[in-house]
């Protein structure tokens, strides 16, 4: 026994070289990893008073917050306006306000943020932003709390649990194979295994939650439930019983080994706090994460049994000794992929005719025009032909679709690149566009001032956001649905077509050139901006 125990501590001196050596390799990946997995599984605070910094394995926290409010004693929204204020050509007009509520008085996003900058929560926020929206604040706050405890409860069942062995999954691959990309946080998802692996977890958790009332049965169960995790990044379909007795196999007599990895932590989190905790960031949590990984697969070899491995630790990919630049390899997986869906066979990839993307540019345009006819009865009582033509059409939608279409036809394999490459050309255009017509005919047809982020009035961050779904929708559905629609037009039929739209269009800006369409509804005199500066300045009182 002596010999086993003295052999088991060398190997641990062993595993925290091995861990800070897999740290290095891709290091920027490994930091992104852990800090994407500390935001979304250990909430996130908009407020100093309630900013906590955990130490735990799964990095229960939000340190990033922390830094930040620490530092500076602000909310997330005046950070973010702060960092963009740096830039002179980009100044964010707050008008009179003196505090986020007050800045923030338009738009959906404007009440989310308020909700979550007052209560310093996230999920109080979002709840009392819905409750504000829909319900006018009329549902106590006691039911608020319920259906906060309620979903919270689902997330950490179906989201947080799920990513916390999805990071595990990324760790024990990454060890060997150094091209691992961050999708294997959705590794349960990709397989279809959420239900059981969401059971296994939740089970983990009650039986923790129980044992921690004995204090000292919970620090033991707390190491003997510590590789379930793990376990269940290589055997997603384990059964329950399985895991636990298999986590409590591995953990036996090594408690101490990984208490005292802990410890070595713990300095390094103490020291981090005269970092702002950047340490942890940066440093410590990645590296904790590798040791993890690498006590995990150490103690797969040294306490299972062939039998074992053959028939509930089967992933032997995992296990070769010489490190690899490639990827895990896809074929080596032996649990069955979940069969995808193909109800929806588009082909986004193509390319479109010169007549499409005329046909195209007057699609968008029209319903550019009829959401924003709309949306201006539904929130302003008015009936109104929106836009500086006098036509059924909004040249900018029409322009900001054939960009999207044509020029970012080489970010469409990466529907979350494209996403936010739209989101970018929007912003330009639509600032641009905000910025030459006021230039042209001293008037304004929006204004965004009062909501979140908004710049000089002329963007904001909730319209670009639509602006990006709406743009990822047409380059993948709306597109090639219309332009199948389109191919059942003849070449005869669709020139003309063609032709006489664009030549309406031509007249329409003609005329609008030196008759631009203004009016109630349309566009925003001076004295509207007079009236909202002062209805800003009475809820400042």
């Amino acid at each position: 026994m002596e010999k086993r125990t003295s052999y088991i501590h060398l190997e641990l001196k062993r595993i925290v070289k091995d861990s800070w050596t897999a740290f290095k390799k891709h290091y920027f990946m490994n930091v992104l990893i852990v800090f994407m997995v500390s935001i979304i599984v250990g909430g996130y605070s908009f407020s100093t008073k309630n900013a906590v910094i955990g130490t735990s394995s799964t990095v229960e926290n939000a340190e990033l917050q922390a830094v930040y409010d620490r530092a500076t004693g602000k909310s997330n929204a005046e950070v973010i306006e702060d960092l963009i204020n740096e830039l002179e050509f980009l100044h964010i007009d707050t008008r009179l306000a003196k505090s986020t509520a007050q800045k923030y008085s338009r738009g959906v996003v404007s009440v989310f943020v308020n909700e979550i900058t007052s209560s310093g929560s996230v999920g109080f926020g979002v709840l009392n932003g819905i409750n504000s929206l829909l319900f006018k604040d009329k549902i106590s706050r006691s039911i608020v709390i319920f259906c906060f405890a309620a979903l919270l409860l689902v997330f950490n069942i179906l989201v947080r649990n799920i990513l916390v062995v999805g990071k595990c999954r990324y760790f024990m691959e990454h060890r060997r194979y150094l091209d691992t990309k961050p999708d294997k946080l959705l590794f349960v998802y990709k397989f279809g295994k959420t239900n059981n692996v969401a059971k296994v977890m939740f089970l983990r958790y009650i039986f923790q939650l129980l044992w921690n009332f004995t204090i000292i049965g919970g620090f033991v169960k707390r190491y003997e439930y510590a590789m379930i995790p793990y376990i269940l990044a290589e055997n997603p379909d384990i059964e329950w019983k399985e895991a636990f007795k298999l986590s409590k196999k591995l953990a036996f007599g090594e408690k101490r080994r990984i208490f005292a990895l802990d410890l070595i932590c713990f300095v390094g989190y103490i020291l981090s706090s005269f970092t702002y905790n950047f340490l942890n960031v940066f440093v410590v949590n990645p590296v904790k994460e590798c040791a993890y990984a690498e006590i995990y697969m150490t103690l797969r070899e040294l306490k299972t049994d062939p039998e074992i491995k053959s028939k509930l630790l089967f992933d032997e990919t995992l296990t070769i000794p010489e490190l690899v630049k490639n990827a895990y390899p896809e074929d080596a997986y032996k649990i069955s992929t979940r069969i995808k869906r193909t109800w929806i066979k588009i082909d986004y990839e193509r390319d479109y005719s010169f007549t499409t993307i005329i046909l195209f540019f007057f699609s968008f345009a029209f319903v550019g025009w009829v959401w924003e006819v709309f949306y201006t009865l539904l929130n302003e009582g008015v009936l109104a032909n929106r836009g500086t033509l006098t036509g059924p059409w909004l040249p900018i939608y029409g322009f900001g679709g054939l960009i999207i279409i044509v020029l970012l036809k080489p970010f469409r394999k990466n529907p979350l690149v494209m996403f936010g490459v739209t989101v970018v050309a929007c912003g330009i255009l639509e600032y641009l566009t905000s910025w030459v017509l006021e230039l042209l005919f001293d008037a304004k047809w929006w204004d965004y001032t009062g909501y979140f982020l908004n710049i000089n009035g002329r963007i904001c961050l909730e319209g670009l956001f639509v602006f990006g779904l709406a743009g990822v929708g047409f380059t993948y559905i709306f597109a090639p649905m219309l332009d199948n629609l389109y191919s059942r037009l003849t070449m005869k039929s669709r020139k003309p077509i063609c032709i006489v739209l664009v030549a309406l269009f031509l007249v329409d800006a003609g005329w609008s050139a030196f008759h631009p369409n203004k009016g109630a509804g349309v566009t925003i005199g001076d004295s509207e901006v007079a009236a909202e500066i002062e209805a800003i300045k009475e809820t400042a009182n």
